[in-house]
């Protein structure tokens, strides 16, 4: 503890002519006003900037929308665990109670050699604890190494129950990679994250990355990635608060197609799209109309600064689309939001860190402030960013810290 930092502090000076002034019947009085300076002295406002119809900002004063950096950090390996890496899952949550949970890796490399790790606020993202581990991730790989099971999606059901989707690896640990997805399942919790059911598979032996979530009403989806860049994308919904999954259908998308984004549309359809390789200037997306049964033709729709691992969101009458501007090429490699009226036509993006060494800017989304009745809905976007490790390649990725930024529209910018 720094004694000279704590000796000139506000909260300090008032206490002692509180103290001097006790005799005198002013303590109460000059109490308060320390209690409320200090907490004046220690509340981080945002800084707004405008993005369109929308604001963008995070609760970090040293950051601003396009630098090398922006976000509020929710992980920092840099300071605290340097060589670990947090991009794997991520998970962004918004828990019944107000609590907001980011859920990262902390492993040593891309997606290998450790467990999943959860911070939480309960400021509304202001401040976060940092590096709570998720028992059944690290149990997995404390008891053998050779296996490693990540959180790498999740959400809320409209009862308030917390499903988290969790994938099983194979762990190359020597090798430095991961021998793919081995298993599949979900575990829930009905008390905000405090105790967790049993590890439980999704649907028999079906294997498949899940990409993205979705919650309207009673129904739950999750959109599913199948073989990578070999097989289709599949839905797969729930109507019973979560406790049992079964296949919707399967998407339109082309096989080639990877990665995965979903979301509500205004009106209730469902808004779905994928990744391209060789045609990072496009979006290849589909509508469904009945609550995903049925899938109308896939469209491509064109963002000016590319997308690799794209998220869609809904929010108060418009969609966002989040993701790394594209994996080669000019302008690549950054951190990029659209916005668009309708999900079809994509404005011009906007680059929120520029930071180009590393192929990464993994992310999620989940909008917030739902169970406050006073406070306009925003959404808090969950990406990974690289830091510089000593002797590691130019283009590297192994490691990596986690932040979270807020989007809410224009209109409600001083709620």
């Amino acid at each position: 503890m720094n004694n000279d930092r704590n000796k000139f502090s506000p909260l300090v000076r008032r206490t002692k002519i509180a103290s001097l002034l006790f005799s005198t019947g002013l303590c109460v009085v000059m109490l308060l006003g320390c209690a409320e300076t200090a907490a004046d002295s220690e509340k981080v406002e945002p800084n707004y900037e405008k993005i369109g119809g929308s604001v963008i900002y995070d609760y970090d004063p040293t950051t601003r929308l396009g630098d090398k950096v922006f976000g509020t950090i929710v992980c920092d390996f840099e300071n605290d665990n340097l060589s670990r890496n947090s991009h794997g899952g991520p998970v962004a949550l918004e828990l019944a109670n107000g609590n907001l949970f980011a859920f990262y890796t902390n492993a040593s490399g891309h997606n290998v050699d450790g467990w999943s790790e959860y911070s939480i606020s309960s400021d509304g993202g202001r401040t976060w604890e940092m590096y709570n581990k998720f028992n059944y991730s690290y149990n997995t790989y404390r008891n053998n190494p050779m296996v490693v099971a990540w959180v790498v999606s999740g959400l809320v059901t409209s009862e308030g129950t917390v499903v988290l989707f969790i994938i099983h690896m194979g762990n190359d640990v020597y090798g430095g990679v991961s021998e793919g997805v081995t298993n599949l399942g979900f575990m829930r919790s009905y008390d905000h994250g405090a105790t967790w059911t049993g590890y439980q598979p999704l649907d028999g032996s079906f294997v498949g990355f899940p990409v993205q979530v979705a919650v309207a009403g009673e129904t739950n989806y999750v959109l599913f990635e199948v073989e990578g860049r070999e097989g289709p994308h599949v839905l797969y919904a729930s109507t019973d608060d979560g406790r049992s999954w079964s296949k919707r259908s399967t998407l339109p998308l082309d096989d080639e197609n990877w990665y995965g984004a979903l979301c509500v549309m205004e009106d209730g359809r469902l808004l779905a799209g994928a990744y391209k390789t060789d045609d990072e200037h496009h979006l290849y997306y589909c509508i469904s109309e009945d609550e995903g049964r049925t899938w109308g033709e896939q469209k491509l729709a064109y963002l000016d600064k590319k997308i690799r691992d794209p998220k869609l969101a809904y929010l108060d009458g418009r969609y966002y689309l989040h993701g790394r501007s594209g994996q080669r090429g000019e302008g690549s490699r950054l951190f990029v939001v659209y916005q668009s009226e309708d999900g079809e036509d994509w404005g011009e993006g906007t680059i929120v860190s520029s930071f180009a060494r590393s192929l990464d800017g993994y992310s999620q989304n989940v909008v917030i402030n739902k169970y406050k009745e006073d406070v306009a809905n925003e959404l808090m976007v969950l990406y990974s960013i690289a830091y510089k490790f000593p002797n590691e390649p130019e283009f590297s990725y192994r490691h990596t810290n986690s932040y979270v930024f807020f989007i809410k529209r224009n209109d409600y910018a001083n709620n």
